[in-house]
């Protein structure tokens, strides 16, 4: 059993290691809660397990043409994507 456990953290240790060495030398690994690099889903791609889902954007082309590399916001009917609406509480 003891074996058993040590292999399961060792293991847990090294997948840990090898997701944060994917990320881009210009993000700073130290204190890194997540990472979303626009790469067609939500999941948190700096191994900490911080998957997110995507609600209210679509992706799309960014601006070199590249398929889902940006995420596109549709503006809604009452002027804008965010906005309060007004509301009569009365």
């Amino acid at each position: 059993m003891k074996r058993f456990l040590l292999t399961l953290i060792s293991t847990i240790f090294v997948v840990t290691l090898t997701k944060a060495q994917d990320l881009p030398s210009y993000i700073p690994s130290d204190g890194l809660v997540a990472y979303y690099p626009f790469n067609g889903n939500a999941n948190d791609a700096s191994g900490s397990g911080n998957n997110g889902t995507v609600s209210g954007a679509t992706l799309t082309a960014n601006k070199d043409g590249d398929a889902d590399k940006a995420y596109e916001f549709t503006v809604n009917e009452n002027g804008g994507w965010g906005q309060p609406t007004a509301r009569n509480h009365g």
